[in-house]
């Protein structure tokens, strides 16, 4: 008998650092325009916190959900995914029991890791918590790519700065472990993140001193590239904010990311969020709209890159 063929698919993951900066909004909308274009696409609500994706698109609450799965009343991710009102595209909502979730253990997470890479389609979206814990940043980086959503205000810049280097944090800390590499996973967390040290500073010390791990931790480094989308943007200079923040964490967390795009403000959204529309529905012609359709044409299969294409030994 012949064995079924692989099917290949992009994971996205949409993340923040902070809330309300929109990332269910994108996660959603650009769900909706992938599934129109390609078909086979599955969103995934993965805030562990406080799932509310499915209101978003107009599905309506039943037995099947991600808590059913980790609770192994069903043996595959795959089992509780629920179809919606939108062409291509079916959802896994997120748990009724957020606290269950919220505290997810170490296995159920590589568990929960090791069925959405083998979800049948061609396209995964997982639409993350806000924050930086463990559970949150391992979904993101395993993504190909991770998306950072991030809009023009202090805090929330601060907040992105903050993740980004919370990831970058974690990715050498588990390649350390990974390759027992002595002592450095605790050289990490003194020389990170009890230490205002940059992570430049701290891999140049490691490669300038001649030690191997500095090299290994660089490559790890190089595998994570993560996509930043600026939402809410009302003038020229937030326009601009997205290259800056590509600029500074390249320069100090050597940090490869790249500006997907960014989403102008319209009071409108707020207006389709409370009536549980789709924005890109509802408002086609919108200047909101033709970015999502932008960034949606970016992240397409064969645009974007997939695991196959820049792999990545990430012991999650």
């Amino acid at each position: 008998m012949s064995t079924p063929q692989k099917i290949q698919k992009a994971i996205f993951a949409v993340g923040g650092g902070k809330g309300g900066t929109g990332k269910s909004f994108l996660a959603a909308n650009l769900a909706i325009e992938m599934g129109s274009r390609q078909g086979d696409v599955v969103i995934v609500d993965a805030d562990l916190g406080g799932p509310n994706l499915h209101t978003l698109l107009s599905v309506k609450e039943n037995g099947k959900d991600l808590g059913e799965f980790l609770r192994n009343n069903a043996s595959r991710l795959a089992e509780v995914m629920t179809a919606t009102p939108y062409p291509g595209l079916k959802i896994i909502k997120g748990s009724e029991n957020s606290l269950f979730l919220a505290n997810l253990n170490h296995l159920k997470k590589l568990k929960l890791i090791r069925q959405i890479r083998t979800l049948p389609a061609e396209s995964v979206i997982l639409d993350l918590g806000t924050g930086s814990a463990y559970n949150t940043l391992d979904l993101f980086v395993i993504a190909r790519p991770g998306i950072l959503v991030v809009t023009p205000e202090p805090t929330a810049v601060e907040n992105t700065y903050h993740f980004l280097k919370s990831c970058a944090v974690r990715i050498l800390k588990l390649y350390a472990r990974y390759y027992k590499i002595a002592d450095l996973d605790q050289r990490v967390t003194e020389g990170l993140e009890s230490s205002p040290s940059t992570l430049r500073s701290f891999l140049d010390g490691l490669v300038s001193r001649g030690e191997p791990s500095g090299q290994i931790l660089l490559a790890a480094l190089k595998n994570f590239k993560p996509r930043l989308v600026v939402n809410k943007a009302r003038s020229e200079k937030d326009g601009l904010l997205g290259i800056s923040i590509v600029d500074v964490v390249q320069k100090y967390f050597m940090i490869e990311a790249e500006l997907l795009g960014t989403i102008p403000y319209d009071e409108r959204v707020h207006w389709s969020l409370k009536k549980f529309a789709p924005f890109i529905l509802e408002y086609p012609e919108s200047s909101v709209s033709e970015a999502l359709r932008v960034i949606a044409q970016k992240l397409l299969p064969g645009r974007a890159p997939s695991a196959d294409k820049n792999p990545s030994p990430l012991p999650v």
